[in-house]
């Protein structure tokens, strides 16, 4: 009994030290990449005539270098019989070029509101992935969603175009999907199968109340932001922010 305690110990500690490293790796990566997209905003979505003509034709040539970089990462990764660190420079050469390519087509085709919300989203994605490495999956889904709405509900309260209707319903749709899955995971004592395979995705006595209960007040929220512009968005947002909030502790306090 004593060995079987100190082996769980062991593989917590080490399963520790993975996510921190994990995390210090996610975090460098995510203040380079808001450095670079900042440096965007300043030079080239308020800069000069000038400035703006010299990012747009850096932008040309970077999208097709950063695919090449993209393929070549993939190729790496997929490689049978491949040394581990020709697979690990593949991850780094596939992330880098996957974010360069979809930064360059974006800023180049949807200037300017497209840095601003790039500049949004690396912060957002960057918490998401700390909360991933070291908070319950339970709280990891819970957050992806109130994303997702607060996203929604945001762009809805400031504009009633077209584009801002579309990424709503793709908001609606990807909250709608998690809780499908949430639900099917329920059923199958946490697990859902993928590709023929079964993934474990939530504790097998996970209690779900909260996992049901959040993506349907997302729903309500984006729908109040739709329906009842700009009233309806303003305590949508306010709404969804206080039980983001009340969950971030929730989750701290159960990790104690």
């Amino acid at each position: 009994m004593t060995q079987k305690k100190n082996d769980n110990r062991v593989t917590r500690r080490e399963k520790s030290e993975r996510n921190m490293n994990r995390a210090v790796l996610l975090l460098t990566a995510g203040l380079v990449a808001e450095w670079y997209l900042l440096m965007a905003d300043r030079y080239y979505a308020r800069g000069t005539i000038s400035q703006v003509v010299g990012w747009y034709d850096y932008l040309g040539v970077m999208r097709w270098a950063a695919l090449a970089v993209l393929a070549a990462g993939v190729v790496m990764m997929t490689l049978r019989g491949g040394k581990p660190w020709v697979k690990k420079l593949g991850g780094l050469l596939t992330g880098c070029g996957a974010f360069f390519t979809f930064t360059s087509v974006a800023m180049r085709h949807y200037f300017p509101v497209s840095v601003t919300v790039l500049c949004v989203m690396v912060p957002v994605l960057l918490l998401l992935g700390i909360i991933y490495l070291f908070y319950q999956a339970e709280f990891s889904v819970q957050a992806t969603e109130l994303a997702m709405a607060l996203g929604a509900v945001i762009l809805l309260g400031r504009s009633g175009s077209a584009a801002v209707k579309v990424c709503a319903a793709l908001a609606v749709c990807g909250i709608a999907a998690l809780l499908i899955c949430t639900a099917a995971a329920k059923k199958n004592g946490g697990a859902l199968r993928l590709g023929g395979e079964t993934v474990q995705v939530f504790a097998p006595k996970a209690d779900y109340r909260l996992s049901l209960g959040v993506p349907v007040l997302c729903l309500a929220a984006v729908a109040a932001a739709y329906y009842a512009v700009p009233a309806g968005a303003f305590y949508a947002t306010w709404a969804l922010a206080i039980v983001a909030f009340v969950l971030a502790v929730y989750y701290t306090i159960k990790l104690m």
